[in-house]
């Protein structure tokens, strides 16, 4: 099933992919790929299958939303390299004054006859330097929202290509209902010669009975064949967000099923290196470890800030302050704090990060060598594929050719009813050796597209 569920990306991808050129199947094998849904509904292309589940899928909703969240993490980090200026404003009433003693009379007197007291001040404060904490602090932020960015991008392409695999699900089992139906109907045409033949004399029972079993046989396969659709259907309906009752029908052309050049090796692996999500993401990973680093070792290094305020202080028995009741005050300075020693625990934080960002530098390159073993088995498989379709081709007329001519031949009372079934056999083989085949290079071809990063911007 895992293997089923992995057909076919799509082909549209392709243009961004691989040169233009098509190679198209003849005509008898198109008609194995056609159609066989006639119900009445919306129908859609692969295209359209895909913009409507970038659209609403909620994958796509959900990393979109980390992506904005990102942005404003970033945003917030930028604010490190500008001044923060407050203002703070207050009024104090006092219901019982406070006292202090006078030692003169040895006793608690007031100590301010003061009922009512006025504050407000505008204040400021600007980090000056922080051995680069806020310069690190802002590309780590940086690097976050590009990450994010990068991480929508890879789901929207893994949202792209799992409704591909269920559209191309879709094309696959039609065609197979297309072999069986084929397989069923020339074995019910045998039965009604080896009836016939029977009437006249020039067949056994035993040989209707074992047509008969042979015609019976069939059937379950072309149910199940079409029950695949149904359910291949069924799934696409759920990855769109549709109901499962909702009429909406895939169709395609043969153009959806026409099969590219390649570039080669090279090129693929430089577009992966430049394309694949996967990869950038986990670069950026290895930048935003090194900005931790970063970030851990500037905890050693001096702070310099520059402060500023300027306030108004009131007080009154009753009522507001009069002019000489109040008064303006403003001052400005630096502060300087070095760290001298914290319990070792800034040096280990320092060789913590270290190893995380040697770590995310080896899985980089690991993974840059695994996408280049996925490229490469990719393109394995569908040059091979490719081969396997150049030289099935022409089986299945081969094979319709051969059953014609035995048909007449067994009409005449030349061959037997097992010659017979056997040519009915051999081009039922032939359909489904060139289905598989097709199969297969659309598996292929859909790894590859994804191994080098496919773009999904035209469905949007």
């Amino acid at each position: 099933m895992k293997k089923i569920l992995s057909l076919f990306l799509t082909l549209l991808f392709s243009t961004n992919i691989f040169a233009a050129d098509y190679s198209h199947n003849n005509s008898m094998n198109a008609k194995l790929f056609e159609e066989i849904q006639k119900k009445s509904g919306t129908k859609i292309t692969i295209k359209e299958a895909v913009k409507m589940a970038l659209r609403d899928s909620y994958q796509v909703y959900t990393a979109n939303k980390m992506k904005e969240i990102s942005d404003e993490v970033y945003s917030q980090m930028k604010s490190s390299y500008y001044p923060y200026v407050d203002f703070n404003a207050s009024y104090n009433r006092a219901l019982l004054r406070a006292k202090v003693l006078n030692p003169q009379e040895d006793k608690m007197v007031e100590a301010t006859p003061v009922n009512n007291t006025y504050t407000a001040q505008l204040q400021a404060n600007w980090v000056l330097w922080t051995g680069g904490k806020v310069k690190n602090t802002k590309e780590y932020g940086r690097l976050q929202a590009e990450s994010a960015e990068y991480q929508l991008r890879d789901t929207k392409t893994a949202v792209a290509k799992q409704v591909t695999q269920f559209c191309y699900l879709i094309i696959y089992a039609s065609a197979l209902v297309h072999v069986q139906e084929t397989y069923l109907d020339i074995a019910k045409q045998h039965l009604d010669e080896t009836k016939a033949r029977y009437k006249q004399g020039l067949s056994s029972n035993l040989d209707v009975l074992t047509q008969q079993v042979r015609v019976d046989n069939i059937v379950p396969q072309v149910l199940q064949a079409e029950k695949n659709v149904e359910l291949a259907t069924l799934h696409l309906r759920q990855i769109l967000d549709k109901d499962p009752e909702m009429p909406i029908y895939l169709t395609w052309t043969e153009e959806d099923l026409a099969l590219p050049s390649t570039k080669n090796l090279q090129q693929l692996y430089n577009m992966a290196y430049e394309q694949r999500p996967e990869l950038i993401v986990s670069k950026l990973a290895a930048d935003i470890a090194e900005a931790n680093y970063k970030l851990a070792k500037s905890d050693h290094y001096p702070n310099l800030s520059a402060y500023g305020n300027y306030g108004y202080n009131g007080s009154t028995i009753e009522g507001l302050p009069d002019e000489n009741h109040y008064y303006w005050g403003a001052n400005i300075g630096l502060q300087f704090s070095m760290p001298i020693f914290h319990g070792y625990s800034v040096s280990s934080q320092v060789k913590q990060k270290e190893m995380y960002y040697e770590s995310a530098k080896a899985s980089y390159e690991n993974l840059k060598k695994n996408i280049r073993i996925q490229v490469k088995e990719a393109w394995l498989s569908l040059e091979e594929a490719k081969k396997r379709i150049e030289s099935t081709r022409g089986v299945v007329e081969r094979a319709q050719e051969n059953l014609n001519s035995k048909m007449l031949r067994y009409r005449n009372g030349l061959i037997s009813q097992l010659e017979l079934n056997d040519a009915i056999s051999d081009l039922n083989d032939s359909n489904l050796t060139y289905v598989q085949a097709v199969y297969d290079a659309h598996v292929a071809l859909s790894n590859l597209n994804y191994a080098v990063g496919m773009e999904t911007e035209d469905y949007e």
